[in-house]
């Protein structure tokens, strides 16, 4: 499943340079204009941060935690999007084709993902 950001967001900006996957986006806009989809209703008037379910693995492959939730000072601010679920498997062959470059380490899994 991919993570989301709540309504809590402060846009403080800590969660961007985090995501291995560059799938957090400072506005729904943003995130549109590139080509990544967003969950419906998230970000609605650009008015806090996103996060593609296109690109987001959890983390999966290269963290043993979702970043933007460690490095977030808001508590519950980053979340399991339960509109997009998806297996560790799913993840580690999403973080493999958008990072063809990267090492991604089939062990780095946290323990919300849903199987």
């Amino acid at each position: 499943m991919s993570l989301l950001i709540t309504e809590e967001c402060i846009n403080c900006g800590a969660c961007l340079p985090e995501c291995p996957n560059e799938a957090i986006f400072e506005t729904r806009s943003e995130a549109e204009e590139k080509g990544n989809n967003v969950g419906e209703g998230q970000g609605e008037g650009d008015t806090v941060y996103v996060i593609s379910y296109d690109r987001c693995t959890e983390c999966v492959g290269h963290f043993d935690e979702p970043q933007c939730d460690a490095v977030c000072p808001i508590d519950d601010c980053c979340i399991a999007d339960p509109d997009v679920p998806e297996t560790t498997e799913s993840l580690l062959e999403k973080a493999a084709k958008l990072n063809p470059d990267k090492e991604i380490d089939p062990a780095k899994v946290w323990a919300g993902v849903r199987n």
